[in-house]
């Protein structure tokens, strides 16, 4: 086949080859020619560089043609063919990988082969190229279809048989019908393939087994022998499905031994122990292990239901007591039953039951209703008389059988007293018993023995009873005093444990002279002052007495003998008299007290119009003297009368002199001291010391005016201007006055008309009354009137510095040791005070804890009120 430039006829040849038939078109150029050879058929899986057919090119001189052949047309546009030179003139038509050459997606190619020479002519040449057939291999879609990836499944090893996993999808380029196997790694036969591709499986996993994943090769061939295999991981997962098993060892526990019993849950019998009570809290009686094959690690370990007395460890499976096993408590019960479960997160449990017996033990003493038994019986006892019948119990449960074996004194085979043959918690005497047996007498008619009482020898417990047997005497005689009645004085200052006396009663039963003694009246409540010693009959003082309450006391005094039956009693009356005593301080009123007064204070004159009242419970008023110990600096300050007086007044002694700067204190803390010695007939008694407190402030009548000061005066002056451009100013001040002044007028307004305050002020107006006669009214103006000048006059009344009692009449008096005069004491009558217009004066009766310097100058008011009274 030839194309020349120069013609344009156009020649086709029809080329038959086996199976196909190929059309090759040559167009006839002049001078330039393109042969190709008849092209072969090309396999649809023909490697790269497949040679297709051969392409020569000639050209007539003087032209040559340029470059090389190229593929100038394509039908489809996208083709696996190139051009590669061969040789000279000559080249080859090769394949290539892309696109892949496919028999089912193109059969036929369409190329034109374009050629050009050095003068402008052109050649051309269509070849057509034949795909042909080729049986492929089936491929896999989907997640198999990648190669070289193993895909992974999880299945749940709980899942059924026949189940479905995973389908897997083939296809056969030449839609042949395909065939499925499956190959599973480690052999098993665990999992199957249908014809469509489903894997399912053909039995159950167990997880716990052997095999935790599997791993399968699944083929597709079609229907001549070509295959694809894909590979598939089962991965196994984990599923709760089976109960734990719990395997636990109990112990009973009997007398301290410890007897092991292991059980496990997969029995399902029910587990007896026995244990002994009052075990030791935190006691092991039982350990517990549990185990899952579903290797989850969630297993728990509960008691069901709980229970009080026994616990388990949730973690560790430990099985103890947690509270006390006591037999004797109120609502015990004996046997206990419970479940041990060990169970995991989703509640799979296994189970054991327990019943535990708890066994009484020996581990309560027996008591007795009474343990000391006394039998007393006058002159004689029969032989065979029964003196303690003993009554005890065993609090154990069950209760033991108690014994009752004589312990120590005259009881036992052959002795005094014995056991009461088939009743051996009862005694009798075997013997008659007389009170004026020598025998009896040497043990003081006294018998004493002791009973031990036991329970079970293993171990035993013991108490002992005491019985104690007496024989008495008739009592004929009732105790007498010698003398018949006591008098005793007790000075008021005795303290506690003082000895008052002794008071004596005599029986004459026997044993003689046995006797109590007790106060039964005369020693009131709440605060006891006697106490007397039951033995001795010694009278004592329990605190100290007081003659100002009571100055005599009456007791009666009981005596008792010593008959525990019928006791014969003697009562005798004590006198004590309680003897005065200089005990009590005197006391003052007021304790503290405060005073102002002016410096120019006359000599004599009674500060503050201040008397101190006083008292003392056990001494005369003219017992008492005043001194003054601390803070009369100078001596200004005294008392009169200074002794023999219970109300002395404290009065100016020295003047003072502020003005002349002689002195310079002006505050005066007086602690006065209030002693009851004053009296001659007291001088063998302790004196008794009372105190007063006494702050005199002094200030000054004539201030001294402050010292003028020469030196050097700088004035400032200031001139206010006033800036126009600053006219907001006033004018804002201005109406802020305005506003002001309306609010308080309005405010105003609402007062006089909305309230009573009219009518009050009509009210007021109507009971003024004129000026009383004698009393001048000042009217301020500049007109000036002279102001009288009023002399004040002070009356002093006459001092008594003395207190004495009439021996005629026994009335106190009244007087002057210097003057002698005299008045009669009244005891009611208040004393007179002198007003003064120059002292001011703060009282109190409390102390007080800190009194502040008080300071105050008088008005001209005050003054002008203090002249005119």
């Amino acid at each position: 086949m030839k194309g020349k430039s120069c013609q344009s006829a156009t020649t086709s040849y029809l080329v038959e080859l086996p199976g196909d038939i190929y059309h090759i078109e040559q167009r006839f150029l002049a001078l330039l020619n393109l042969t190709a050879a008849n092209p072969r058929p090309v396999a649809e899986n023909a490697p790269e560089h497949t040679v297709v057919t051969t392409i020569t090119i000639t050209a007539s001189p003087p032209g040559s043609f340029v470059g090389e052949p190229v593929i100038a047309n394509a039908n489809p546009v996208v083709h696996p063919f190139i051009i590669t030179p061969k040789a000279t003139n000559q080249w080859e038509l090769t394949t290539t990988t892309l696109p892949k050459l496919d028999f089912e997606t193109v059969a036929l190619y369409s190329l034109v082969i374009l050629v050009k020479d050095t003068v402008g002519r052109s050649a051309s040449q269509t070849i057509f190229v034949q795909i042909s057939n080729v049986n492929e291999a089936p491929f896999f879609t989907g997640a198999l279809a990648q190669p070289g990836r193993v895909m992974e499944v999880w299945v749940a090893e709980d899942t059924l048989a026949h189940t479905v996993i995973y389908t897997a999808r083939a296809k056969d380029p030449e839609e042949e019908a395909l065939k499925y196997s499956v190959e599973v790694l480690p052999e098993s036969s665990a999992f199957a393939i249908d014809e469509t591709g489903a894997i399912s499986t053909t039995a159950s996993f167990h997880l716990e087994g052997n095999e935790k994943s599997y791993s399968i090769a699944v083929k597709v061939t079609d229907a001549h022998g070509l295959s694809a295999t894909g590979h598939i991981r089962v991965l196994l997962i984990n599923i709760n499905n089976n109960d734990p098993i719990l395997t636990c060892t109990f112990y009973s526990i009997r007398n301290g031994a410890l007897t092991p019993r292991t059980e496990n849950s997969t029995i399902g019998e029910m587990v007896n122990i026995t244990l002994d009570e009052e075990i030791p809290l935190g006691k092991a009686i039982g350990i517990c292990q549990a185990m899952d094959e579903d290797l989850m690690n969630d297993l728990a370990f509960y008691l069901d239901p709980g229970n009080a007395y026994f616990a388990v460890d949730r973690n560790r499976g430990t099985l103890m007591v947690v509270s006390r096993l006591d037999m004797e408590e109120d609502g015990f019960m004996n046997v206990q039953s419970f479940t041990v479960k060990a169970c995991d997160k989703d509640l799979r449990c296994a189970a054991i039951s327990v019943s535990a017996n708890i066994r009484g033990v020996n581990d309560n003493p027996p008591y007795c209703d009474q343990y000391m038994y006394r039998y007393t019986d006058m002159e004689v006892i029969e032989n065979n008389s029964v003196v303690a019948e003993l009554t005890c119990h065993d609090q154990d449960r069950p209760p033991d059988v108690l014994h009752y074996t004589p312990n120590s004194g005259p009881i036992g085979t052959g002795k005094l007293f014995e056991q009461v043959p088939g009743a051996e918690n009862t005694i009798w005497v075997t013997k008659e018993l007389d009170y004026e047996d020598p025998g009896n007498i040497a043990v003081g008619n006294t018998h004493e023995m002791t009973v031990a009482v036991y329970d079970d020898t293993n171990p035993s417990h013991t108490v002992t009873a005491t019985i104690i047997v007496k024989i008495t005497p008739t009592n004929d005689f009732s105790p007498v005093f010698r003398p018949p009645s006591y008098s005793f004085t007790v000075p008021e200052t005795s303290g506690a444990h003082y000895t008052v006396g002794k008071v004596t009663a005599i029986d004459n039963d026997y044993p003689p002279n046995c006797i109590t003694y007790r106060i039964v009246r005369g020693n009131p409540p709440p605060v006891q002052i006697f106490w007397v010693d039951s033995a001795s009959g010694t009278i004592e003082l329990i605190t100290q007495p007081d003659y100002e309450s009571i100055r005599q006391y009456k007791l009666a005094v009981q005596a008792v003998d010593c008959d525990p039956a019928h006791p014969r009693t003697a009562v005798t009356m004590v006198t004590i008299d309680i003897e005065d005593e200089n005990d009590e301080p005197p006391v003052c009123s007021p304790r503290v007290h405060q005073a102002v007064i002016f410096d120019n204070v006359t000599v004599g004159t009674n500060i503050d119009r201040f008397m101190l009242v006083c008292h003392d419970r056990d001494s005369s008023d003219l017992a008492m003297r005043f001194e003054i110990v601390s803070g009369n600096r100078n001596n200004h300050f005294g008392f009169d009368p200074a002794r023999g007086s219970s109300t002395p007044e404290l009065i100016v002694k020295t003047p003072f002199h502020l003005e002349a700067g002689a002195e310079s204190r002006q505050r005066y803390h007086l602690v006065v001291n209030i002693i009851d010695d004053n009296l001659y007939n007291i001088t063998g008694t302790k004196a008794r010391t009372g105190t007063v407190l006494i702050d005199v402030h002094v200030l000054r009548a004539n201030p001294t005016p402050a010292p003028h000061r020469k030196g050097l005066t700088i004035m400032y002056t200031a001139v206010n201007t006033y800036d126009p451009t600053d006219w907001y100013v006033p004018f804002i001040f201005t109406l802020m006055a305005i506003l002001a002044v309306g609010l308080v007028a309005w405010g105003c307004h609402l007062v006089w008309t909305r309230t009573s305050f009219k009518e009050t002020c009509f009210t007021a107006l109507s009971k003024t009354a004129k000026a009383e006669k004698g009393v001048e009214t000042f009217t301020p103006g500049a007109k000036k009137k002279p102001v009288e000048v009023v002399m004040e006059m002070a009356k002093y009344k006459t001092k008594f510095d003395g207190e004495a009692r009439d021996p005629v009449t026994g009335n106190l008096y009244l007087y002057n040791s210097k003057s002698g005069a005299r008045k009669w004491k009244k005891e009611d009558a208040k004393v007179e005070k002198m007003q003064l217009t120059n002292i001011y004066s703060v009282s109190q009766k409390l102390p007080a804890a800190n009194l502040a310097p008080l300071t105050r100058s008088l008005t001209n008011r005050e003054l002008k009120a203090g002249l005119q009274s």
